[in-house]
């Protein structure tokens, strides 16, 4: 629900009763024409001085959108990006060798206990 804000203003009062005709909301689609009305305005408003808060109350749009809007688009981060994927070395597993007389061997791979037990035999 939005609340009216004396204007003095024609074409931002004529914006911002096009902008609440639109269905607020997460994903809010406002048409390209319209915003760039609105940019216009905006960009105009911000030469002559009126801060984020002021527009904001005249147009019922948040400021935030507002400076995406008016940002330069290549300044904007990159939502993806392409990333390479690199395997990770798995660390061998370790496993503790006990001897039947009572010998611990710990931390050592498979492959050292095969060799150990070779080497036993």
């Amino acid at each position: 629900m939005s609340y009216p804000v004396p204007m003095t203003d024609t074409e931002a009062r004529e914006l911002r009763r096009k902008l609440d005709s639109i269905p607020r909301g997460r994903g809010r689609r406002i048409p390209l024409e319209l915003r760039a009305r609105a940019t216009a305005w905006v960009a105009k408003r911000r030469e002559c001085g009126d801060g984020w808060g002021e527009l904001v109350d005249k147009l019922g749009v948040p400021a935030s959108t507002l400076q995406r809007w008016t940002s330069d688009p290549s300044s904007r981060a990159v939502m993806l990006r392409r990333v390479e994927i690199a395997e990770l070395a798995r660390p061998e597993r370790t496993v503790t060798l006990v001897s039947p007389t009572g010998v611990r061997v710990e931390g050592v791979t498979i492959s050292d206990v095969i060799e150990i037990l070779r080497g036993l035999a």
